[in-house]
């Protein structure tokens, strides 16, 4: 049976990070820290692990931290690299700019949270994008369909492209893989650290098992 592994690395910090505001499919640089963190990603990556390919957000923030991963493997130059939608932040449509801690009054769900991943505890993750899409006056964010739909052709696309065994590492956002995680298990995970690494391996029918959450390097 063919098996891959699929190193989901979270994006370095950026400055609306440090703002607490929802980025999602909008952008902000990565600041110092972000680019420390990404470069002591790729640091244990290039000791650790042999990669085979390597995909990423096209978002700007994971972006430059593959940028600065790859810049720590020698093998960099002949490592196939796809910028991919499938693997953008979820999509929160006019809310996108807001302070994460205004997301459950913006949803008018009656509880006290920093951010999605607390509001998540209370929440079920797909039940959040859904009212996200309703209560969204543009109707623009997406819904859970649509999310997974994405996400699932973006994994598909990655199964086609891999033999077995591989290594291959995936550049992402924070609620992308807490979800994923949360999903493949069937229980709350809280949001991954800017930098950190999440093991998953995947069989055929693009079957998911959690190896490691949230590895800080």
């Amino acid at each position: 049976m063919k098996k891959i592994n699929l190193f989901f690395v979270r994006h370095g910090e950026t400055y609306f990070n440090t703002c607490r505001k929802i980025q999602g499919w909008s952008d902000s640089l990565l600041t110092e820290k972000g680019q420390l963190e990404a470069t002591h990603a790729g640091q244990w990556i290039a000791d650790n692990v042999q990669l085979n390919r390597v995909y990423s957000s096209d978002l700007g923030r994971t972006k430059a931290t593959t940028r600065l991963i790859l810049l720590e493997n020698k093998h960099q130059k002949s490592l196939p690299i796809t910028y991919s939608t499938q693997f953008r932040e979820a999509f929160f449509g006019s809310f996108e700019g807001d302070r994460l801690n205004q997301l459950a009054g913006l949803l008018r769900i009656s509880v006290s949270a920093e951010n999605d991943s607390e509001l998540a505890l209370v929440v079920n993750e797909d039940d959040m994008m859904n009212q996200v899409k309703k209560s969204d006056p543009t109707h623009d964010a997406e819904d859970a369909t649509a999310f997974w739909h994405r996400v699932r052709k973006g994994l598909a696309d990655i199964w086609d492209n891999s033999n077995d065994g591989d290594n291959i590492l995936v550049v992402t956002h924070g609620a992308l893989i807490r979800k994923l995680a949360s999903r493949t298990e069937n229980r709350y995970h809280e949001n991954p650290d800017n930098g950190s690494i999440s093991l998953f391996e995947m069989t055929d029918e693009l079957d998911l098992t959690l190896q490691k959450y949230n590895q800080c390097v």
